[in-house]
């Protein structure tokens, strides 16, 4: 039998075996190192030069906004004049045409003008016209208060001139809203061209023997006066009368 003899040192083969195994890793390591930068750079250098959404030319969605509801432009603002109050003194006067004529109540102290002109009328013949427009000594003739009387011979019903009017109204004016209607009044609020909100009231009187209008009346102005005008409004109706000449 032959016996092999190790010896405790490593073959010469051996240690090159080991040393090129250990050569070998580094490289890879060094290979797999390279690798990884280079993924890197290159991950960078492309989002680097990536176009910028912001600035592209091609349109990048947004966040969209809910519609806007549609407003309508502000009001002018009024005239700075002392709004309407209760009147409680009257004066009574006669308008007519050959139809009909009647008695009314008019604010004492107010200045009858007539209409159309605003021509101001002495008092004592305010009989001589069929239509009359009164307001306050020493208010402007725009954008205040006034009340207005006409005898009118339409030959229709109260009920008819109210259907005419608010037809009428609606093809005057803008944003018209009737606050009441009746079978012989109807109540406005509307926007001027002036774009002011005005307030107008009418009203149309029959003689008790007869179905036809004959007499018209309206108090004109602004918000502020409604209060003052429905009042002189529900007064004239009290007190209006058909008389015989």
């Amino acid at each position: 039998m032959t016996l092999t003899r190790h010896s405790g040192t490593p073959s010469v083969t051996c240690l090159w075996a080991v040393t090129v195994g250990a050569v070998t890793a580094r490289r890879l390591g060094w290979a797999l190192l390279a690798l990884v930068v280079g993924v890197s750079l290159g991950v960078g250098a492309a989002y680097a030069t990536r176009p910028d959404p912001r600035s592209s030319g091609t349109p990048a969605p947004v966040p969209a906004k809910g519609p806007a509801a549609p407003e309508n432009d502000p009001y002018a603002p009024d005239i700075g004049y002392p709004p309407l109050g209760e009147v409680t003194d009257f004066g009574t006067h006669r308008i007519g045409n050959p139809l009909q004529t009647w008695e009314y109540p008019a604010p004492a102290g107010w200045v009858p003008y007539r209409v159309p002109g605003d021509i101001p009328t002495p008092v004592d013949r305010v009989e001589e016209w069929d239509e009359l427009r009164w307001r306050p000594l020493g208010e402007p003739t725009e954008g205040g208060y006034s009340m207005r009387v006409k005898a009118i011979d339409n030959h229709r019903a109260p009920a008819d001139e109210v259907r005419v009017k608010a037809s009428d109204f609606e093809l005057l004016y803008e944003d018209v809203t009737v606050l009441d209607q009746t079978n012989n009044a109807v109540l406005f609020t509307f926007r001027t061209e002036d774009d002011l909100l005005r307030v107008n009231f009418f009203q149309w009187f029959a003689a008790p023997d007869s179905t036809e209008a004959t007499l018209e009346m309206s108090v004109a102005g602004r918000q502020v006066d409604r209060p003052g005008m429905r009042a002189l409004f529900d007064e004239f109706a009290e007190r209006a009368q058909a008389v015989d000449d």
